[in-house]
């Protein structure tokens, strides 16, 4: 069973994606119109679906995920066998399910933040990993999509 090899490290790190997921589904619950759109559906789906692979890819880096960039290992299975750095991206397209499901020009500055955040996240972790881990890393690199 997948719980039974986590650390306790691992499943605390678990809580924020955890957190967010919670509150999304009481806020779709809670604001779902009377009459949806298909907007509504495409944002809560879209939503959802970010946050089950934002768990996955955070169950999947296990201990080598932290706040700060810290290049411990390289994890290279799972979602990161294809993507480098699914965390962000998956944050990211929960935000836009979000967004999309609100369907008001206010919710692009979120969106556009927290893609610049996250942009500069990778940039930095990117450096550091290339740093850490040479061409061993850019080898990985070149095997996923982004």
């Amino acid at each position: 069973m997948i719980q039974s090899k986590l650390s306790n490290a691992t499943k605390l790190k678990l809580l924020m994606p955890l957190l967010y997921l919670v509150v999304s589904i009481l806020f779709f619950v809670q604001s779902w119109p009377k009459e949806p759109q298909p907007h509504n559906f495409v944002g809560a789906v879209m939503t959802l679906m970010a946050f089950a692979l934002w768990i996955i890819a955070r169950i999947q880096l296990g201990n080598a995920f932290s706040l700060a960039p810290k290049a411990n290992f390289l994890v290279t299975s799972g979602l990161y066998s294809k993507l480098r750095h699914p965390v962000y991206y998956f944050s990211i397209l929960a935000v836009v399910g979000i967004g999309t499901f609100i369907w008001e020009a206010y919710m692009l500055l979120p969106v556009v933040l927290l893609v610049v955040l996250e942009y500069l996240r990778i940039q930095k972790e990117e450096k550091l990993l290339v740093a850490k881990f040479g061409a061993d890393y850019l080898v990985y690199k070149k095997r996923t999509w982004i």
